[in-house]
């Protein structure tokens, strides 16, 4: 493979890894297999069949969600990987994601290393601090992390895509000998995520949901458009369109801070949230980061403007989107704080992180558990169904929900105080997407597993027994492996 694919791969899997250069919805829209996979392929000169085993690749992570930094598995490198083997090997994308699964472990190790070397980042930041020498968190808190970021994942890509060219020689001599065992293996992952998916909903009603869906589907093979657009209505009839709303409030203060300061500080934020993320701070760091230029307008000293920056360094973590009301509310007291010299500043210390743990059940519950999975499983029926292009509006969606959801939060937050947070609890407590999410979601993925089937229909016809026999194993699996862990 030339230099430059392997320099375009690190480049992708850096630019997806990390939350930096895209507006903080790379983790929901890049990361994503089905996406990464179509970037990997355009790289490789194939981008449809390289967005199909990322759709593939997705169906195994369809229960993904990373929370306060679990990591059970490293769906982007992934699905690069499949998408590279799919393409160099001219093999199918069930068969390639076969072959991809176990590299994705690779991602979990370098994901732990990364915040813990990160922790390093924190110390030195101190260690400048207490030497007095005004230290710039944009260094700590993103280029250095950064640079660690881009160099690990070149050396994950190099070491993965190495392993799969090592394995090329013998994938191509014995690809025929091996074929029915790969195509089993790629149905029985996605069988199992399927299975935990229905487990974990623990509704017959949704189960019903989804054997309805994928009999329709396996029967009668309809386009999937059909379903996105019947999908679509509903999720548009249930929205709560008021978690959208942008009506501010404006307090009758004399404000320092003026909106174009308050778009640039959740800029930084959405940037880099997760830029120097660490097992001793979290975000600590990328608050005080987006602090920056705020303090810069509310202090004219150095040394006062570093100290109120470290002050904000503490531990820190909540869902970066559904929680920028805290930041616009911060923002707010520490500007009456510069006109208020009896108001103690341990109180917004103690506000901070009295609010920060509702945000991120609260965040994590909505935006990781129902609009991504929602929006990026439509994304894979669609291209299952070879609809590329169609495929790429429900991620195009989500993207501008997300970024709306967190820009929002971050203006009303300022202007309304932590009213805003609890009005956008109430929201979200009260949304009929969550409510019904498990319904929809069901039929989504009984359509997405037909498709996924059809996909080889003569494959699968020809290995009709086996397909048989690895669902029954994969229901058995998820039973007894659920039941161990009650």
């Amino acid at each position: 493979m030339m230099f430059v694919y392997y320099f375009l791969l690190s480049i992708l899997y850096f630019w997806a890894s990390s939350t930096a250069l895209s507006f903080g919805v790379g983790y929901y829209t890049i990361y994503r297999p089905v996406i990464s996979g179509l970037i990997t392929g355009l790289i490789l000169g194939d981008a449809q069949l390289g967005m199909l085993a990322g759709a593939v690749v997705n169906i195994i992570y369809l229960n993904f969600v990373s929370t306060g930094g679990s990591f059970k598995g490293d769906q982007c490198l992934t699905a690069i990987i499949g998408a590279a083997a799919a393409i160099l090997f001219n093999i199918s994308p069930i068969e390639a994601a076969a072959i991809a699964y176990p590299f994705g472990f690779m991602g979990v190790l370098i994901w732990k290393y990364r915040l813990n070397i990160n922790s390093v980042f924190v110390k030195k930041y101190e260690k400048a601090y207490d030497a007095n020498t005004n230290p710039d968190i944009s260094l700590y808190n993103g280029f250095f992390p950064q640079l660690l970021l881009y160099v690990m994942s070149t050396a994950v890509i190099v070491a993965a895509i190495g392993i799969l060219l090592l394995l090329s020689d013998f994938i191509l001599k014995y690809y025929v000998n091996i074929k029915g065992i790969l195509y089993l293996t790629g149905l029985l992952l996605a069988f199992v995520s399927v299975g935990n998916i229905l487990y974990s909903i623990k509704n017959k009603y949704n189960i019903i949901i989804f054997f309805i869906a994928f009999s329709l589907t396996f029967i009668f093979n309809p386009k999937s458009y059909w379903f996105l657009i019947f999908f679509v209505i509903i999720l548009f009839l249930l929205l709560n369109k008021k978690i959208f709303s942008n009506n501010n409030k404006r307090n009758n203060k004399n404000n320092n801070i003026n909106k174009s300061d308050l778009i640039y500080s959740w800029f930084i934020w959405m940037n880099f949230s997760h830029s120097c993320y660490s097992y001793e701070r979290l975000q600590g760091l990328a608050f005080a980061h987006s602090m920056k230029n705020i303090f810069k307008k509310l202090y004219s000293n150095k040394s006062d403007i570093s100290d109120a920056i470290h002050r904000h360094a503490e531990f820190f973590n909540t869902e970066p989107n559904m929680g920028t009301p805290i930041h616009g509310y911060i923002i707010s007291l520490e500007e009456q704080n510069t006109s208020d010299k009896n108001k103690e500043i341990s109180d917004i210390t103690y506000i901070k992180k009295g609010m920060m743990g509702i945000a991120a059940g609260l965040g994590d519950s909505y935006t990781q558990v129902v609009l991504t999975p929602l929006f990026i499983s439509l994304s894979v029926m669609v291209c299952l169904d070879h609809s590329y292009l169609l495929a790429l509006l429900p991620m195009i969606y989500l993207a501008c929900s997300i970024l709306f959801i967190s820009y929002t939060g971050w203006i009303k937050g300022y202007y309304e105080g932590k009213e805003s947070l609890i009005e956008r609890i109430n929201f979200v407590k009260n949304s009929k997407v969550k409510l019904y999410f498990a319904y929809i979601f069901a039929g989504i993925t009984g359509v997405s597993l037909g498709k996924l089937i059809l996909l080889e229909n003569e494959v699968f016809y020809d290995n009709i027994i086996y397909v048989a026999f690895i669902a029954v194993i994969s229901i058995i699996y998820v039973f007894a492996k659920n039941k161990r862990s009650l």
